[in-house]
């Protein structure tokens, strides 16, 4: 009797003894000269995630085999229990896979492929959803009979266009794209839903007037040890002693085998810098701002991106309470003493130097501490505070800001052919903090490869930062436009979405069934969602990013809630109101 268990004992099997069930399974083992029988045999046909709809007059589902307990046996050992199973009371998807990545013993957000699959599905439903939204618009009908003339041809023309740099002529292509590109904007995790961060960060520009400071943090999730709390390591931080362990390789296992510890270190670490370092706490109806490091804080926007290896850091742009506008300010920088209270500002938040940090030769006399964010901060009530935390910052400084120059980590060739640091090393050296009457300004810095930090930050969370101030300056004047392209952008690139498009296209031509649509509206619907699930295929995000995803952490912080104003709708509305401003308007 062969074994054939997925996700659960098989009914037919509860009543066998272990030894029985072994020899079963061991009849499936391969012999010498034959391969023997498998215990999952995989299927041809794709496998339904989408829970089916109730009965009419009933508050039930029909029964299904459900995905998970079929896919999992290892997390559902006894085949039930299952995302959307047969619970007596149904339970919202994505609340219960928060439930799941919560569970004690961890095995769901350890493994591989469930935070992936659980986010795949989520994706899937929003992109329904939102192609659902585009057939329901006016003009659909118009829309739906111009991309009922797309063609395989018409496809790999514009393939060879995009590949050219040439626009796409075919207007049916170009209104695929614009309903693919409209509809992904209300999917979590892709690239389009990341623009509209753009107008919110604006529309927060022309509220509060320019930000003031441009700031990233990336917190170290290996060394930190909180984010080893989270990762099930038993510290003790009142009582810590770094030697006590886990020691750094176990540290790096812990953080690769656990995303959700990552991400909700992650999580932590930078509403804690918000709220206590800041001094800046939202609420549903209003912002709470103290007196921070910087002063009052009267809005922040930051959006979140993940590295190479898949760590979590943050931009952020900062609006300061009381700061002048830019006229102002061009008329207050000619003053003396306007000048130096900025650089009293830059002295206290914006640093690039610390004695011991003059030049290369002096910065590789201080041994380098690799693990230095394994530690605590300085206590305020230790003895010799401030000499311990100098000699504190420096060590931090040492290992965490200095910057080094290597191919294809920062240098690249610009448009010219010339390599240069993307993070454009080495930085402006100068001997004292400074602003000029034109915006020119900058920290001390005496080597020019030294990146500068905003000591609270280093010293609290002991990790990479860098802080900017932004003025009316030469060198800054465009940096709110580059800095909000830049907190927006993709996570990855799409090289060229007119080869996805045809294979997407292509998929939709031969799996289209005619008998099964009621209309043109929903055989285009239909090839706008699968067009959509295409682009997202092509999509990287690593496994903290999905897990924030998932636990609706989300990707963004900011302090005020945004609301899409539609100019057309507001128009006819105005105009239904008011019909003689549209007579006037004739």
């Amino acid at each position: 009797m062969p074994l054939q268990i997925l996700g659960g004992i098989d009914t037919d099997l509860t009543n066998l003894t272990m030894e029985e069930l072994m020899s079963s399974g061991l009849a499936n083992l391969s012999v010498e000269d034959e391969e023997g029988r498998y215990l999952v045999r995989h299927g041809r046909k794709p496998v339904n995630d989408f829970r089916k709809p109730r009965d009419s007059g009933s508050n039930e589902f029909v029964e299904q085999e459900n995905l998970f307990e079929k896919a999992f046996p290892c997390l559902y050992p006894f085949g039930t229990g299952g995302i959307e199973g047969n619970q007596i009371i149904k339970v919202d998807y994505s609340e219960h896979v928060r439930w799941s990545l919560q569970h004690h013993d961890r095995r769901f957000r350890k493994h591989d492929i469930f935070p992936f699959l659980a986010f795949g599905i989520l994706q899937r439903r929003q992109a329904l959803g939102s192609a659902r939204i585009q057939m329901h618009r006016k003009n659909f009908e118009k829309e739906a009979r111009l991309l009922s003339t797309l063609t395989a041809e018409k496809l790999t023309k514009a393939r060879n266009e995009e590949e050219k740099g040439i626009p796409i002529s075919d207007s049916a292509v170009r209104a695929l794209k614009k309903h693919a590109y409209s509809g992904l904007g209300r999917v979590m995790g892709s690239n389009q839903s990341r623009y509209k961060l753009r107008s919110q960060i604006w529309s927060t520009t022309i509220s509060k007037g320019p930000p003031s400071l441009w700031i990233t943090i990336n917190p170290s999730d290996i060394h930190d040890p909180i984010a080893q709390i989270f990762a099930g390591e038993n510290i003790d931080l009142d009582s810590f002693i770094s030697t006590l362990g886990p020691d750094r390789n176990q540290r790096a296992k812990n953080i690769a085998a656990d995303p959700y510890a990552a991400a909700k270190f992650f999580h932590f670490i930078i509403r804690a810098i918000l709220e206590n370092l800041f001094q800046v706490k939202p609420t549903p109806y209003k912002v709470k701002s103290g007196t921070g490091i910087f002063g009052s804080v009267s809005a922040y926007f930051g959006t979140v991106e993940s590295q190479g290896r898949g760590t979590l850091h943050l931009h952020l742009l900062v609006w300061l309470k009381h700061t002048p506008s830019a006229d102002e300010l061009s008329n207050l920088l000619k003053s003396d003493d306007f000048r130096e209270r900025i650089c009293a500002f830059i002295r206290a938040n914006l640093h690039a130097y610390v004695p011991g940090l003059e030049s290369a030769d002096s910065i590789k006399d201080i041994p380098k501490n690799n693990e230095i964010a394994y530690n605590r901060p300085i206590h305020p009530d230790s003895p010799n505070y401030n000499e311990r935390l100098q000699a504190f910052e420096l060590q931090l400084a040492r290992t965490e800001q200095i910057h080094t120059c290597k191919l294809r980590r920062c240098l690249f060739p610009n448009r010219h052919g010339v390599i240069e640091c993307k993070r454009r090393a080495p930085f402006k050296c100068s001997f004292e903090d400074f602003i000029t009457e034109t915006g020119e300004w900058g920290p001390k810095r005496l080597h020019p490869y030294v990146n500068g930090w905003v000591p609270a930050i280093l010293l609290n969370a002991r990790c990479n930062n860098d802080g900017k101030l932004l003025t009316n300056g030469a060198d800054t004047k465009n940096i709110t436009f580059y800095v909000t392209n830049y907190a927006a952008k993709n996570q990855t690139k799409t090289h060229n979405l007119s080869a996805i498009l045809a294979r997407a296209y292509a998929y939709h031509a031969t799996h289209q069934d005619a008998s099964k649509f009621d209309s043109l509206r929903d055989e285009q619907r239909l090839l706008i969602f699968r067009v959509m699930n295409a682009i997202n295929n092509e999509q990287e995000l690593a496994a903290p990013m999905v897990i924030s995803y998932l636990m609706g952490w989300d990707d963004v912080y900011r302090t005020h809630h945004y609301t899409p104003i539609f100019w057309s709708s507001f128009i006819g509305s105005l105009f239904h109101s008011f019909p003689e401003l549209k007579e006037r308007n004739r």
